[in-house]
């Protein structure tokens, strides 16, 4: 698999990609949640994701104030499974 160059991205960045690899799409509160951080820090987490097009943001029809969030699906597959990658190993050294 080629090397990609990944941008910076803080751990809390990294634990949503996780999240939304594992369960899509989710709610900005079903990730708080999923993931244990406060509701500001999921919202810089998630700007961040979509300033990279980490992520996409799908309209949830059945409450128009709330969004769902999941991977990029027009994201090239291996740059999202290198991103992905990436995530999982920075959290698993946070746990060893």
């Amino acid at each position: 698999m080629p090397e990609y160059k990944l941008p910076k991205l803080p751990k809390s960045s990294k634990k949503l990609i996780t999240a939304l690899a594992e369960a899509s799409p989710l709610t900005q509160k079903e990730l708080i949640t999923k993931v244990s951080m406060p509701a500001k820090t999921v919202r810089y987490a998630l700007k961040r994701l979509a300033e990279e097009g980490i992520i996409s943001e799908i309209p949830n029809l059945e409450d128009m104030r709330s969004v769902f969030y999941t991977l990029n699906p027009m994201m090239e597959p291996r740059l999202m499974e290198a991103h992905i990658e990436e995530a999982k190993r920075t959290l698993e050294k946070e746990t060893n």
